[in-house]
């Protein structure tokens, strides 16, 4: 029952708006673009149609990536389409024919014009927020590479290239830290268990693995955009990277062959993600990116370039991307309790570990207070990265106030980071959103 076609139209005008008003400022009645009339048949709204042929939201949103004069020169759908041609971008429908003034004017709507143009608009964006040299200059920072035959060459292959990149530094740092901890968990004393009847009663194969940890977690590459990223594993790999203290790779399920309930739970959580952190640029269902039609092509890119952009060129407060130094403090962690200097406990400390401490997946869904500092996209700014403002300056907090208040210290981190566990066995109830799966908490 899924419409491919019904998604591209919602998934497009969604991101219109999106960039038209700021997310937290559509207007009601835009946020949802369809109504179902007395005959149950879907059709867009009035208001929307009518915005779409004024050509008013296609200059808004057109006139952020220019400056100021140039914004203000935008008045029709030949000045978007002119201007869009200027930076090497053509507007055409599907049958690789021009799209016109006429064509988007025309009453009743085309449709099928009108797509091609919020397509070319993301393009643009992509273009913007993800240029090819900066997206080299970033790998060339944490990664090494034949410039003579992995350089990118367009678009969609410098997304590759640089998921890729990610997700190769995040598997070396992976078998690093691994390699660092396997001495220490064959060590007796890891291997010493509560009582003598622990061994008697496990099995074999699960004594193996507790003593060998958590199996290493499948980082594939990626071949073909559309068909790898469904799943979400590499996208989330790539937030993990930027973001550990804020996505832990045991999170995610990394799996070879990851099942249906698999991609929908890694699905959810670049949802929550993207919604807590990055003002929610996640302008997709979870059945688009689950069943990726290639007409959605455009949308799961310009969310890549909106990806890099804040962990590349924003870089907030809480992007911190991983480096061997943080491997040299696994052997501290790992130390036996009998090694470490005992710390006298205060009565009152004892006393605040009895009450529980609210998970993240709470923190996640409560509500954001008025003032909070975020990074906004404001229509009356342009885009590029040298006119920002103080405001959009890297070193203003994204977080909510909530989060800022509740950033986790070094005695608390274990308390705010997520619990799940590697089992998908309880799927119930994901659909509703109320529960996610792996909610029992590890051993």
């Amino acid at each position: 029952m899924y419409d491919s076609a019904r998604a591209k139209i919602e998934a497009n005008l969604r991101w219109l708006f999106a960039k038209a008003y700021g997310e937290e400022h559509i207007p009601t009645d835009l946020r949802d673009p369809f109504y179902t009339d007395q005959y149950c048949v879907e059709h867009i709204k009035p208001p929307v149609l009518s915005l779409l042929l004024s050509s008013e939201l296609y200059c808004r949103v057109c006139g952020l990536l220019l400056k100021g004069d140039q914004a203000s020169a935008l008045t029709s759908h030949q000045a978007v389409i002119q201007t869009l041609a200027r930076r090497g971008i053509c507007v055409r429908e599907a049958d690789d024919a021009p799209v016109s003034h006429e064509d988007l004017s025309s009453t009743p709507i085309k449709m099928s014009s009108h797509i091609p143009l919020i397509d070319a608009l993301m393009m643009a964006y992509m273009v913007e927020m993800m240029a090819i040299d900066r997206v080299v200059a970033s790998v060339k920072r944490f990664s090494t590479f034949c410039a003579s035959k992995e350089l990118p060459f367009d678009m969609e292959d410098a997304m590759l290239f640089w998921i890729n990149k990610v997700i190769l530094k995040t598997r070396d740092l992976s078998e690093k830290e691994l390699k660092m901890k396997q001495p220490l968990m064959d060590s007796p004393c890891h291997q010493k268990s509560p009582s003598k009847w622990y061994w008697k009663l496990v099995p074999v194969r699960y004594r193996r693995e507790h003593l060998s940890g958590r199996p290493f977690p499948h980082l594939a590459v990626m071949e073909d955009l559309m068909k790898d990223v469904c799943d979400g594993a590499a996208l989330l790999a790539v937030i993990h990277f930027y973001c550990p203290e804020y996505m832990r790779l045991d999170d995610i399920c990394l799996k070879e062959v990851p099942s249906l309930s698999d991609s929908v739970y890694n699905i959810h959580l670049l949802r929550e993600f993207s919604n807590e952190y990055l003002n929610r640029c996640f302008y997709l269902h979870t059945e688009d990116l689950l069943y990726g039609p290639p007409v959605l092509k455009h949308n799961l890119m310009v969310f890549i370039a909106e990806l890099f952009w804040w962990f590349e060129v924003v870089k907030p407060d809480f992007v911190k991307p991983r480096d061997l130094q943080e491997i040299k403090d696994v052997r501290a962690s790992l130390q036996p309790k009998s090694s470490r200097p005992h710390v006298p406990i205060s009565n009152a400390t004892k006393r605040s570990f009895l009450t529980p401490s609210p998970s993240a997946d709470s923190l996640a869904t409560a509500a954001t207070p008025d003032g909070c500092m975020r990074y906004y996209l404001h229509p009356e700014e342009p885009l590029s990265v040298a006119n920002r403002s103080p405001s959009h300056s890297p070193s203003n907090p994204l977080l909510p106030l909530r989060q800022r208040q509740q950033k986790p210290t070094q005695g608390e981190e274990n308390s705010e980071l997520r619990n799940r566990s590697n089992s998908l066995s309880r799927m119930d109830g994901l659909m509703l959103g109320a529960q996610f799966a792996w909610t029992e908490r590890k051993q």
